[in-house]
């Protein structure tokens, strides 16, 4: 499979969420820990992120990349409101 453009994630969310005033549609798409994606499934993606890692550690589970994935797109959407007591 030849070399992929990755995009990091928290760039890529603020350019598409820059000077848009139309509703945007996005799915996040995840592979599996064994095999990662298949290259039908990569060919259809608009886009393709890529969490940036330690070198010695180029990769991470599935749970941790769904949830920094989530945890990005949710600040670029504008984060969290904390309740006060």
């Amino acid at each position: 499979r030849p070399k992929q453009n990755y995009r990091a994630p928290r760039d890529f969310f603020s350019e598409i969420l820059k000077d848009t005033d139309n509703e945007i549609r996005i799915a996040f798409v995840f592979g599996s820990e064994k095999y990662g994606m298949r290259s039908s499934d990569i060919d259809v993606c608009n886009a393709i992120l890529g969490i940036p890692t330690n070198p010695n550690f180029g990769s991470l589970n599935l749970a941790s990349a769904v949830q920094l994935i989530a945890y990005d797109w949710r600040q670029a959407l504008g984060g969290f409101t904390i309740p006060k007591n």
